[in-house]
């Protein structure tokens, strides 16, 4: 039986918002007008404003529209996801479990329907650990170009690099050794170094980049977006930011070393973050992208899918249904309580919006 979508279980905290910026009740529509704003070249903690939007509530109504789905590859955990939302398809990141020597960076990824039925699958090599992507549909009836990292290191065996490639069902790909186009697209911004999780905002076709500005073990982590036509064509570099912000460290969140980051995606003026670890408490996070250094606008502890074992978040996306957007975000879990090899994948969402 399904269960945990969220109502008064939850408990929502508020930190200091900085809502001042452009506070002016403008929807949605508004802000997809910044995608034709001249490029931005400014210094600084935060760079540039995007035009006022309602943001998600975290406490407020959703659903649970897939619900233990196995993918592809049982043995392998879900690490992300989003959504197709032109042909009606979500795209599923999986990441082997108990990396060993050649397989760092080595992901499936499945493609499914939108109750999490699988589609399709192609295995990438070489490319990451798979902890956000982003789709980029192409039109009706053809299949999107995947943005997620690509060529794996050792650190962790995440990815180093940006890469943008059209799926294919049935294909292997190696980052390496692409047997078909893989288009780099790091960003060339000033305080890039390494690690770029990507994100797309369907209601505005926008690019989020969550990314490290360091090498060092303490790393401070920013997020710059950039329009859709722009990040396509690789001008990814500091004169074309729409905006650019610090994302606060755990300490800065009220969270502890143990509650995980998990994902990230953005709708209008707002990116969200999803914190956790495996078994324990779970969060929702907003940024208001106007905002700046650690400040946060809203932190929610998630209940959904409470009675999953080995319940972990895993990935954020943007997932709209009638034009109207939903904050999706979505858990991994075992199979059975009994057997740790083989998982799978539900999805939750948030509804409600307001000014």
């Amino acid at each position: 039986m399904r269960d945990g979508i969220d109502g008064t279980a939850g408990r929502a905290l508020r930190g200091p918002s900085r809502r001042g910026l452009l506070r002016g009740g403008a929807g949605l529509a508004a802000a997809a007008a910044v995608g034709t704003a001249a490029p931005l070249i400014a210094a600084g903690t935060a760079q540039a404003v995007v035009p006022a939007s309602q943001h998600f509530v975290l406490s407020g109504n959703g659903g649970n529209p897939v619900w233990r789905a196995t993918l592809h590859q049982p043995y392998w955990a879900m690490q992300s996801f989003a959504y197709d939302n032109v042909n009606g398809h979500i795209y599923f990141a999986q990441h082997r479990i108990g990396d060993s020597a050649g397989h760092n960076g080595d992901l499936w990824i499945s493609q499914t329907d939108l109750a999490g039925n699988v589609l399709g699958a192609m295995a990438i090599q070489g490319f990451g650990h798979g902890s956000s992507m982003g789709v980029e549909p192409t039109g009706s009836g053809s299949t999107p170009y995947l943005w997620i990292e690509g060529g794996d290191s050792n650190d962790n065996g995440a990815g180093e690099t940006l890469a943008r490639f059209r799926f294919t069902d049935g294909l292997t790909l190696e980052y390496f050794n692409p047997s078909i186009t893989i288009y780099d697209r790091t960003p060339t911004i000033s305080s890039f170094v390494k690690l770029p999780r990507p994100a797309i905002d369907p209601s505005t076709n926008r690019l989020l980049i969550r990314y490290a500005t360091s090498d060092s073990a303490a790393r401070v982590w920013r997020l710059a977006v950039f329009d859709m036509a722009d990040a396509v064509a690789g001008r990814l570099s500091d004169g074309y930011r729409l905006v650019e912000r610090a994302i606060p460290n755990n300490d800065e969140l009220g969270l502890t070393d143990s509650d995980l980051f998990q994902g990230i995606t953005l709708c209008g003026q707002y990116a969200y973050l999803t914190y956790g670890g495996p078994s324990g408490p779970s969060y929702l996070v907003t940024l208001d992208l106007n905002a700046t250094g650690g400040s946060y606008y809203d932190k929610f502890e998630t209940t959904a899918g409470a009675s999953l074992p080995g319940r972990e978040p895993q990935g954020a996306a943007v997932w709209m249904v009638s034009g109207a957007p939903r904050l999706a975000f979505g858990f991994s879990s075992k199979t059975t309580s009994t057997d740790p090899d083989t998982l799978d994948a539900s999805v939750f969402y948030k509804s409600d919006l307001a000014s």
